[in-house]
């Protein structure tokens, strides 16, 4: 369970730091108060913490087309920030998957 709790930290602290780079600190500032759900322990945040991890993943996808737009519009090369940015999304997307597990679900009270 500490796994995955990291694992999805991780994916907060990198959402973080892309709104920061966009000069939305304070959605950052707040995007880092997210993990603090964990010690909520109700039904409905393991829920809302899966469905932020989705969103976020589209988050990335959108910023992923955004920087290519750019990088083609340059005429830079834009396969590597697709990778980078896709594998990014990728991770996302599982960190919101990995909270499904039957330890999770049991602490949540999901199971009942």
């Amino acid at each position: 369970m500490i796994s995955r709790i990291i694992a999805y930290s991780f994916m907060i602290l990198l959402l973080a730091a892309h709104f920061s780079r966009a000069g939305n600190d304070i959605v950052a500032g707040i995007t880092l108060l997210i993990p603090l759900l964990f010690f909520i322990k109700q039904k409905w945040v393991i829920t809302t913490m899966e469905v932020i991890a989705y969103l976020s993943a589209i988050v990335w996808l959108y910023g992923a087309y955004q920087y290519i737009q750019i990088r083609i519009a340059t005429g830079d090369d834009w396969i590597r920030l697709l990778v980078i940015m896709g594998a990014v999304a990728l991770y996302t997307a599982w960190t919101g998957f990995f909270l499904r597990s039957p330890r999770i679900r049991k602490v949540y009270g999901l199971d009942e």
